[in-house]
């Protein structure tokens, strides 16, 4: 009895170890089979390529759906464009708003000839249906004026050729989150820690037609360790504050989970990891390139920056001196981008002064025609530099 118990013993020590290990990958296997795209298949015995080569700069739209039970379609309330250097890992965060009028088409596109003056009724001009987080739902309505790829969702293709021909960023990657599935993906990971600021968030309290109702809680104003649903009502409360406020937290919120979860804390909760992000995320990044980002994210710990395109934002050549999401200047949106992208500039070591000789015209006054001519770089207007993410957790900028 001893012999066999101690057989036994060592039986499990050795199964059950490559039991959780076959279940683990197993648990992988269809996480990766459910949420990220396939390889094409060129033949009967094609293989998915290891290791392919990513390109200098990742375009990736992130986009917040508020589908349920209670909703009508699924508009893309949270519209944020991730560009990833995929040299360095540091991350620039475009954010932009819902409420965008007149978002424009490339130019000769069905949507273009149908949409001249961008997005946009003008036999009903105040209508919601014609605001940058219905595009989408848009093309899935009227799928001959969107484009054929590169998803085979024809509303997500219509929103991401709006929003490059805004940007100026090619994007062909996007993820989906549904919101009530962020709740369930941030419980898995244990929580967020954020500062919510000075006042509590209502929870609820608004309907979806507009009306105020009574709140059905609160997030408590302070520094606290929120749970799923506290940090989802983080992200979207909208009572007593505006959509720019919303586009604020959304952002604190990314750049508090990137900041506080590591590898470790994905391993630690892994198949509820797996669990909340297979029924809650969808997206067309291959799984031929999930090697060569998480190498990158294993070399270089991501920094985020952030730029929001709302209100806040100067922009010296519109009439109030701020960007305008009812009458977006593209050109303006596109010179942003640039800047906020563009390395940093390193300024030159100043060569030792020479020290002329004497000379009879040493005493004369310098010319006063070229005192008043200013220089190229002083006349143009600058523009605002991205901001940290972790610094604007409780602003709007």
């Amino acid at each position: 009895m001893l012999g066999a118990a101690v057989a036994v013993a060592l039986c499990a020590g050795v199964a059950v170890p490559l039991g959780a290990a076959a279940d683990l990958a197993y648990t992988q296997r269809a996480l990766l089979d459910r949420v990220f795209a396939p390889e094409p298949a060129s033949g009967p015995t094609a293989t998915v390529p290891i290791g392919p080569v990513l390109p200098a700069r990742m375009n990736v739209l992130l986009l917040g759906s508020d589908a349920g039970p209670d909703r009508t379609g699924a508009r893309t309330d949270t519209m944020i464009v991730a560009s990833i250097d995929t040299r360095t890992a540091a991350t620039t965060l475009f954010a932009l708003p819902r409420n965008i009028q007149h978002a424009p088409f490339p130019p000769g596109s069905p949507a273009a000839d149908r949409f001249p003056d961008g997005f946009h009724n003008p036999r009903a001009p105040t209508s919601g249906d014609y605001l940058l987080n219905n595009v989408a739902e848009y093309g899935r309505a009227h799928p001959a004026l969107a484009p054929s790829g590169p998803t085979t969702d024809r509303g997500l293709n219509l929103l991401m050729s709006s929003i490059t021909t805004m940007l100026g960023l090619p994007t062909s990657h996007y993820v989906v989150v549904n919101m009530d599935g962020l709740a369930a993906l941030i419980d898995a990971l244990g929580g967020v820690t954020v500062d919510v600021g000075p006042e509590p968030l209502p929870i609820g309290g608004v309907t979806y037609s507009g009306r105020h109702v009574t709140p059905e809680g609160y997030v408590p104003a302070g520094v606290h360790h929120l749970d799923g649903d506290q940090a989802l009502w983080f992200a979207r409360s909208r009572r007593n504050s505006d959509d720019y406020d919303r586009m604020g937290r959304q952002r604190c919120l990314i750049g508090a989970l990137v900041a506080q979860k590591s590898p470790a804390d994905v391993v630690a909760h892994f198949r509820q990891v797996t669990a909340a992000a297979a029924a809650s995320i969808t997206t067309n990044i291959p799984q031929s390139l999930l090697p060569a980002l998480l190498a990158l994210a294993d070399e270089h710990r991501p920094v985020l920056r952030s730029v929001a395109f709302d209100p806040d934002l100067p922009d010296p050549v519109a009439d109030r001196g701020r960007f305008d999401p009812a009458d977006p200047d593209v050109a303006f949106m596109r010179r942003v981008v640039r800047a906020a992208l563009a390395p940093p500039v390193v300024p030159a070591p100043r060569p030792a002064p020479v020290v002329p000789a004497p000379s009879s015209t040493a005493s004369r006054a310098p010319s006063a025609t070229a005192s008043r001519v200013p220089s190229a770089t002083a006349s143009a207007a600058p523009l605002p530099a991205p901001v940290s993410v972790a610094s604007s957790c409780t602003a709007r900028s």
